[in-house]
């Protein structure tokens, strides 16, 4: 035990005394990703914007289409123009100072009015005007559309959509915890990846390439103390990366939902935190694991990390499982690293299976082992450590 820990600390000096490495893989990936997402959501999908639409024939039935419940905000502000300033209006659209322009039939409101259906071509037409070269502009114009097209339905057309029964069976919580649970677990699969290939090539084949390996095998430690030290220590750095990366994702996902912080945090019971600890650090363990026996076939850093390359495209393509599908199956969950993407999506999800988490440890303790059997195997084999 001594000796492991001894290992281990040796590993954690390297990485720790090393300031540029600490701030590269421990720091800056999460403060990018919180900076990018950020970013991301101010842009894409930010709820406080309000468009400005400026209306030639004026209606008060399309004013109160978009005029704001109890409780919401204000996203499309409406001033009435007149048709002569159709032209300067368009010139305004294009220098993104106005974000649409709708012109209205004249008798818009006794058209609605009036319940009488008509038939295309004959049905009066409404002009929306708007740059698709702004995003506002776009985020405007989609959603004056969306709001007439449901209006449509409900007024115009033979039949109603949802008018007095009907709507989205999901809540609002269960569609946001969707949301998450397709993208958060191969966002966190990539970060753990990426952890683990930042430090494992340079414990072991970095050692052979600067030929220290040789001085650490002639110490009075077993190769399987040595092994389990160099695969802890490495755990822990690349969970400390993938937790970086997570936590800037995490506090960023809120303003690509265009909720808070407070909102996420209570979807999830803190049972499921603990569940999700677990789950990484038997994937990181897992991934670690693997790219170590890589390098320990390369002779350099380099050619350790063109071997890992085609391990990432795996891992990356089964971190998109999440995106695709899901599957409550138990034998599912005997399969590497797939395993974990499908724990984390239920997660997130809310559809937590204690089963299919305690098959997923199980199994994965069982590759962990089996895996450092592996390399330790390789460290008793000087052909394959000194590349003979």
């Amino acid at each position: 035990m001594n000796n492991i820990l001894t290992i281990i600390k040796k590993e954690f000096s390297r990485f720790f005394r090393d300031k540029r490495l600490v701030l590269g893989t421990l720091l800056l990936p999460g403060i990018l990703i919180f900076v990018l997402y950020t970013l991301l959501g101010n842009v894409v999908y930010d709820k406080n914007e309000v468009y400005t639409v400026k209306t030639i024939y004026p209606s008060a039935v399309f004013s109160s289409m978009f005029a704001p419940g109890e409780g919401e905000k204000q996203t499309i502000k409406l001033e009435e123009a007149k048709p002569e300033e159709k032209e300067a209006i368009k010139a305004e659209i294009r220098a993104g100072k106005v974000d649409a322009l709708v012109v209205l039939p004249e008798n818009f409101d006794e058209i609605v009015g009036s319940g009488n259906f008509v038939p295309m071509p004959e049905a009066p037409n409404i002009e929306i005007w708007y740059d698709s070269a702004h995003t506002s502009s776009v985020s405007a114009y989609n959603m004056i559309v969306s709001v007439l097209d449901v209006s449509e339905d409900m007024l115009g057309s033979l039949y109603n959509v949802n008018f007095t029964a009907g709507g989205n069976l999901s809540t609002e919580t269960e569609a946001a915890a969707n949301y998450v649970a397709m993208l958060l677990p191969f966002l966190i699969l990539t970060f753990l990846y990426s952890g683990c290939m930042g430090v494992a090539p340079e414990s072991i084949a970095g050692e052979k390439e600067r030929g220290t390996i040789a001085t650490l095998l002639v110490t009075p430690v077993k190769r399987s103390q040595l092994v389990i030290g160099k695969i802890l220590s490495l755990a822990v750095i690349a969970s400390l990366s993938a937790i970086s990366s997570f936590i800037g994702t995490f506090l960023s996902m809120p303003k690509l939902m265009g909720g808070n912080i407070g909102d996420m945090l209570s979807v999830y019971p803190i049972g499921y935190y603990f569940a999700l600890f677990g789950v990484m650090l038997s994937a990181v363990l897992i991934i670690v694991s693997l790219i170590s026996i890589l390098s320990a076939f390369a002779r350099s850093v380099k050619e350790a990390t063109t071997f890992a390359v085609p391990l990432m495209i795996l891992v990356m393509l089964l971190g998109l499982s999440s995106m695709m599908f899901t599957t409550a199956s138990v034998f599912a969950h005997f399969i590497p690293v797939f395993n974990c993407v499908q724990v984390m999506s239920a997660i997130f999800s809310l559809k937590f299976s204690l089963v299919n988490f305690i098959v997923t440890m199980l199994s994965n303790a069982v590759y962990i082992v089996l895996l450092i059997f592996i390399l330790t195997k390789m460290f008793q084999s000087e052909k394959v450590i000194f590349n003979t």
